[in-house]
């Protein structure tokens, strides 16, 4: 599953990974592996730049809690439906253009933080910042794309986990880069130019992506649709992917025959098509409740620790972020633990119903205990350490199961859900916004809520199969 002796990359008859070699970079498969989450860590860079840095914008611009919590709910509301359009425009032209175009454009916005003078202004662009969000989108599809059915649950979790470690690593960085530019320009400067750091970052990794990289295993999403379109001989030829050397059809056929599969259907058709199924609203809403509540959390956590334990700006971006560095094993390891659960049981896809069941009923269980746990800091600590792994890990049993519900058009699927994350976030965020700084009642609220939602994985039915099943004895 994860591989990190042999030199070689094992492929199926599609050409994709059937292991992780995390020490490696080679195209096709790892190159994109990397850059996926690499792409969508620098995301969040931008995309949560400014709550580490809240309360000197605070003062600086003379914004109310009103005004920030707005600020808030935009920034993760915009996502939404940059997500929904993320999808389909991965089915049409690949992850690496559409991962690019996205990270570019997340970029110019957030340079142009430091223009913001008003409370009108930041909320305004924060919204532009929240495209940044959607790169899960390119993010999901690129690995689901480059890995085999063994191990996609793997490599998604470590692809997204990553990628969320971003949050943490916002929090902890952003303070130190504000406090390296106020040794130079007074506060009021200082926080404008900060800004300009992660907008170079994403503007240089979106170049990486674009230039440095493979959509597939076959190569280049867009040129192979339009070899496809011109009739390829259907002919065997030794093709190279990764390091294996095999007999096999040309890339062209490949493309055409196992990757996309092109039809004439519009998207709103493909759109009503997904959501036909209960599994996907079902998933959506799950979602919501682990990497929406993630993303609500990343935009409070640091404001917590402030109000609860006086602590000041750079401090509280420390202890705020551990909740996303965790994110280094946590989600990855839902993702791992589903796979290893189903190889296990060998049960068709109930390994990964139970593990995705396990996870997030703890997640609600540790969220209500985290409610009660804030009277002092090592018990806040304790309890945030302990319900961000399993909002993290849940994420990772998420899309464990996701890439099984609609494989052809995963893209449109991992967009549905991957914008349910956003719903989640805005929802969340009116929560805590309702709570006015009651973090205890709003966290008490959530966790009653994700219980609930937990359940519903009883009835989620993939490929003909159900979690009562497990009870059922093996024909």
């Amino acid at each position: 599953m994860i591989n990190l002796i042999s030199k070689r990359i094992e492929v199926d008859e599609e050409g994709k990974a059937t292991s992780l070699k995390l020490h490696s970079i080679k195209r096709p498969h790892m190159r994109a592996f990397h850059l996926s989450w690499i792409s969508f860590c620098v995301a969040f860079t931008g995309w949560f730049a400014i709550p580490p840095l809240i309360p000197t914008i605070r003062k600086s611009l003379k914004l109310t809690d009103a005004e920030i919590g707005n600020a808030n709910i935009t920034s993760v509301s915009a996502t939404i439906g940059a997500r929904l359009a993320a999808g389909p425009l991965c089915d049409r032209y690949g992850a690496k253009r559409v991962m690019a175009m996205i990270l570019v454009m997340g970029a110019i916005s957030t340079a142009l933080v430091g223009c913001v003078s008003t409370g009108t202004g930041l909320i305004v662009i924060r919204f532009f910042i929240g495209i940044l969000g959607a790169t899960f989108v390119p993010c999901q599809f690129w690995t689901t794309k480059m890995f085999s059915s063994n191990v996609v649950g793997t490599a998604n979790a470590f692809a997204g986990g990553w990628g969320n470690l971003g949050g943490g690593l916002t929090y902890l960085v952003m303070p130190l880069v504000f406090n390296l530019f106020a040794l130079l320009f007074p506060d009021n400067i200082a926080w404008r130019v900060t800004f300009v750091v992660p907008a170079v970052v994403c503007l240089l990794v979106g170049a990486a992506d674009y230039f440095t990289a493979d959509d597939c295993p076959a190569g280049d999403w867009l040129e192979l649709r339009r070899a496809s379109k011109q009739n390829v001989p259907d002919i065997d030829e030794k093709v190279v992917i990764g390091d294996n050397e095999k007999s096999q059809k040309s890339p062209e056929k490949l493309y055409e025959e196992k990757e996309v599969e092109e039809d004439n259907t519009s998207t709103f058709v493909v759109f009503m098509t997904v959501l036909k199924s209960p599994t996907v609203w079902i998933l959506i809403l799950q979602y919501a409740c682990c990497f929406g509540l993630e993303l609500a959390v990343d935009n409070i956590i640091g404001d917590l620790f402030i109000k609860r334990f006086g602590m000041n700006q750079t401090v509280a971006g420390y202890y705020a972020s551990t909740f996303g560095l965790m994110n280094i094993f946590s989600r990855a390891s839902g993702g791992v633990f589903a796979d290893v659960l189903n190889g296990y049981l060998d049960r068709g896809l109930l390994g990964r119903l139970a593990a995705h069941q396990f996870i997030t009923f703890f997640e609600g269980v540790t969220l209500i205990c985290f409610s009660y746990s804030t009277h002092s800091l090592a018990t806040a600590l304790t309890a945030m350490i302990a319900f961000s792994y399993f909002v993290q890990a849940a994420c990772g049993t998420t899309f464990s199961v996701a890439p099984f519900v609609n494989p052809k058009h995963y893209g449109v699927l991992t967009g549905l859900v991957g914008a349910g994350g956003n719903l989640g976030a805005v929802t969340f965020n009116y929560v805590f916004k309702a709570y006015a700084g009651n973090y205890e009642a709003a966290f008490t609220t959530i966790g009653i809520v994700v219980l609930c939602v937990s359940l519903l994985t009883a009835v989620v039915k993939v490929e003909n199969q159900m979690l009562w099943m497990l009870f059922k004895k093996r024909q």
